[in-house]
């Protein structure tokens, strides 16, 4: 809206005198009106703030500058956890001496499993133990009698490998102790997974004591809802090989490998 210039009054500058005989009454009003008609435009001419609320009706209201909210300063970018590092599973392994890695120099097949399959693995084997072998005396244990200790290591999966320490043994007990070796994981581990591998057929070990073992287990694994590797049926480390130590019983570091990539390739199948 357009608004006249605004002029200023100079100083010194009065109201005109008017002329003539003038009643004193009338030139008092008269003075007034010229006084209110000159203050009128000082008034209006302001800056365009409300001040003290009290302004001339002719005076035009400058419209509010618009609100702006102010944007939060940017803070440190949070950590993110790995999705990767996140999924590493806690792995435990109870076995024998096959699990421990008798006969390689390259610590066995555990660490190569757990390399493979991206896990964090820790390592129960004894040698010389089973279901019902507690191994050559102090410090060793059948398998069960080690379950404390796997459960103190909170893992998300237990691979449970062996025996063939076990050949010679009735394989009815043998059953029986699975049975009671994977409900006392199953208790102590409640949302643990269980896996069971079955025994070798070593050069070296009675073929049909092996066989009649690994029926054993692949009963009490199916009776427990569990999965089980069968390296026999799968024909692990079959001759003519060159991938059993000296002793014929255990594997070396080729036969380590063999194992280990089976059991990584079984465990795939599984769902892991």
């Amino acid at each position: 809206m357009w608004r006249p210039p605004c002029r200023s009054v100079p100083a010194g500058r009065v109201a005109p005198r008017h002329p003539g005989n003038v009643s004193p009454h009338r030139r008092t009003l008269l003075t007034s009106a010229w006084t209110l008609l000159l203050l009128l435009p000082l008034t209006s001419c302001g800056s365009g703030e409300s001040g003290s609320g009290r302004g001339s009706a002719a005076a035009v209201a400058t419209p509010a500058a618009p609100t702006t909210t102010d944007t939060p300063a940017a803070t440190d970018t949070p950590t993110v956890t790995s999705p990767d590092a996140a999924a590493v599973l806690r792995v435990a392994f109870l076995g024998d001496s096959y699990t421990v890695g008798v006969g390689s120099s390259i610590a066995g097949y555990v660490a190569a499993v757990a390399d493979g399959m991206g896990w964090k693995a820790v390592n129960d084997g004894q040698s010389g133990t089973g279901y019902l072998n507690p191994g050559p005396g102090a410090g060793t244990s059948v398998f069960a009698g080690r379950v404390p200790a796997v459960a103190a290591e909170v893992p998300d999966v237990v691979v449970v490998q062996g025996s063939t320490n076990d050949v010679g043994q009735d394989p009815n007990a043998v059953g029986q102790a699975a049975d009671h070796l994977y409900g006392a994981l199953a208790a102590a581990l409640p949302r643990s997974r269980i896996v069971v591998v079955g025994p070798l057929a070593a050069p070296s070990v009675d073929p049909a004591g092996v066989l009649s073992i690994r029926d054993a287990l692949a009963a009490a694994a199916a009776r427990a809802g569990l999965s089980f590797v069968d390296p026999i049926a799968a024909a692990w480390l079959q001759p003519p090989d060159g991938l059993y130590a000296s002793d014929k019983l255990h594997p070396n570091d080729a036969g380590y490998a063999q194992i280990a990539a089976r059991l990584v390739r079984a465990l795939g199948k599984l769902g892991f």
